[in-house]
């Protein structure tokens, strides 16, 4: 039997969407509409679709993301940042994070699947 986390939860909402890349974590830019995230930021989620200036953002939920930094997050609770190239890090000391649940981490690929 194999596991499977998508769909469990799942809420998208719809913002204006600025310079945001589908995949990726965006930030709040403006009332109503978020940019691509910058590094040290706590995302609000992760663009699902972009169109006609309006992007599908997923805020809660199940996600796959890539990470960086020179240490994988842990399993479990973590307080993660947008790494402001698409994907995600540890928080550092003094930032303020996104505390997610992360469920599985590919450290080969610098992949990881989480609860936002």
């Amino acid at each position: 039997m194999s596991v499977a986390f998508n769909g469990m939860e799942n809420q998208v909402v719809t913002f204006q969407a600025g310079t945001a890349e589908t995949g990726k974590p965006v930030a709040m830019e403006a009332n109503n509409r978020v940019k691509g995230a910058p590094s040290g930021i706590a995302p609000v989620g992760i663009l699902l679709n972009k169109r006609s200036g309006h992007g599908a953002v997923q805020i809660k939920g199940y996600v796959q993301v890539p990470y960086s930094g020179s240490a994988a997050p842990g399993l479990g609770w973590t307080s993660l940042v947008a790494d402001g190239s698409g994907g995600m890090r540890l928080a550092a000391s003094g930032e303020t994070g996104r505390t997610c649940l992360v469920v599985s981490l590919n450290t080969a690929d610098k992949t990881m699947g989480l609860f936002l």
